[in-house]
């Protein structure tokens, strides 16, 4: 299961997992790599939101114990490269210096996690002692924080080193002639020593690669533990919920679109949580243009996209199938690329998700104005054949139009609420204004509610042109209805 960059940006899950921050590399590795859970995977998901879980219930309990987990999990630094290079080189004395910094750091970090009382019930983070490495690279356990290779490490380099500090000594007190004959002698101790030393490099390096598979696992550990440590803080910080995995339905109560909602704040304005179900079969949601349909599409992918990732959702209350795949249709997203127009390439993207759902696996299907690019005739007509078509697949479908009629054969129909006041007799709000952009935003009800299906779309569009200002000549019913 797949979203591309763009769609990713679209509905809202790069902003969401651009809040995430993790401490080290190595958790910005792990989030990287995640990507989506699917059939199959649902213990393995299930897991990764427990971690979340019992990491939340860290914060509340001792944050500061976590947070020191997390400033140790900072100064971890990415050795990925040396750790594959020392299966088959010498490591240069620099990676060895690193490498022996790691070992410290893991086993600080190893204390520290310890400490915590959800630890041992975390999954997949367990860190074990770096001992076997740090005593490959500091075998007198001298504690010390530099990398130095002790002279008595083999007699050739306490030989080299003892000649070079004699030559040393000698030079302070030699002249002339003598002087550059000491100056060559001690050349030739450094090359000694610096040989000695790439033999104790590669000899040391030989002996760190039976460690080389308990440090790459502690690293992969430390990785998903500050993965879950920042999604807990993200959960925190919203107040999201554990979803639900698993079932026969998608059901979302009092969902939200964190980007949308703080879009909406900085204008003064409050996100209208949404609430829905999808089981197997259309689920239609209609409503006029300006009315909210798409940033509801875009919630339900969103919270479906974060849950099937290991993260809890910007709800009240989730329950998220297991998907093989989602697909999201619309025309921002059709395949120009091959000369077709917005409209042909949307219509390819379709028959490439029915397609799809020949492969198994249960389908999400996620549709914005379906065939709005061609006439109204041809549009509706488009919509009602889809509609029937995937009536029973085995996909739950989320299906926004303007069209009427397309949702006889629909499981479930949702209406944005709309311009709802206006149509209840409340005029306050009818007369034209320069500022008729704000008063369409601060009159429009953008939750959703469920009527039967087949009910016809709102008729909104004409109160939307008249609170945007359009002449009033235009907007009489007489002209309108004899096409004028």
């Amino acid at each position: 299961m797949e979203l591309s960059f763009e769609q990713k940006e679209e509905i809202g899950l790069k902003y969401v997992r651009d809040l995430l921050e993790p401490a080290s590399p190595y958790g910005v590795k792990y989030l990287k790599n995640e990507g989506f859970y699917g059939p199959g995977q649902q213990a393995a998901l299930e897991e990764e939101l427990e971690n979340v879980a019992l990491l939340l219930e860290a914060l509340r309990e001792d944050e500061a114990g976590l947070r020191d987990v997390q400033h140790s999990l900072s100064y971890l630094k990415d050795l990925s490269g040396s750790l594959e290079n020392c299966a088959n080189q010498a490591l240069t004395e620099v990676e060895l210096f690193e490498i022996s910094a790691l070992c410290r750091r893991l086993a600080e970090l190893k204390k520290l996690a310890e400490k915590l009382a959800v630890y041992s019930a975390l999954h997949g983070v367990a860190l074990t002692s770096p001992e076997g490495a740090a005593q490959v690279l500091d075998p007198e356990d001298s504690g010390r924080q530099s990398f130095y290779v002790e002279d008595g490490r083999t007699p050739a380099l306490e030989r080299a080193r003892a000649e070079k500090r004699r030559l040393e000594t000698a030079l302070r007190q030699a002249e002339g002639a003598e002087k550059e004959r000491l100056q060559a002698l001690r050349q030739e101790a450094a090359r000694a020593e610096e040989e000695e030393l790439k033999r104790i490099y590669e000899a040391m390096s030989m002996d760190l690669r039976p460690h080389l598979p308990a440090l790459k696992a502690n690293v992969a550990a430390a990785g998903r533990l500050d993965a879950g440590i920042a999604k807990a803080i993200l959960a925190r910080r919203f107040g999201c919920v554990c979803p639900r995995i698993g079932g026969g339905a998608l059901r979302l109560e009092e969902a939200v679109h964190p980007q949308a909602a703080a879009e909406m704040a900085a204008r003064d304005r409050a996100f209208v949580p949404i609430s829905l179900r999808l089981d197997r079969g259309v689920t239609l949601l209609t409503g006029a243009n300006m009315g909210g349909k798409s940033l509801a599409l875009k919630t339900v992918l969103l919270n479906t996209a974060l849950a099937l990732s290991g993260c809890f959702v910007f709800a009240r209350e989730a329950q998220i199938p297991l998907f093989a795949r989602i697909e999201l249709i619309n025309r921002d997203f059709a395949d120009t690329s091959r000369g077709l127009s917005s409209f042909g390439g949307e219509i390819l993207r379709l028959k490439d998700a029915l397609a799809h759902l020949e492969e198994g696996g249960l389908s999400l299907i996620v549709m914005d104005e379906l065939a709005r690019g061609t006439n109204a005739r041809e549009g509706a007509a488009i919509l009602k054949g889809t509609v029937a078509y995937l009536s029973g697949k085995n996909a739950m479908t989320l299906l926004a139009t303007h069209y009427d009629g397309a949702g006889a054969l629909a499981v479930r129909h949702y209406q944005v609420k709309g311009l709802q006041k206006m149509h209840q007799g409340d005029r306050s709000l009818g007369s034209l204004s320069r500022d008729g952009l704000r008063q369409i935003e601060q009159a429009m009800d953008y939750g959703l509610m469920e009527v039967p299906p087949g009910t016809d779309c709102p008729q909104d569009a004409i109160a939307i042109c008249r609170l945007l200002g359009l002449p009033e000549e235009i907007l009489q019913e007489g002209r309108l209805s004899h096409g004028e």
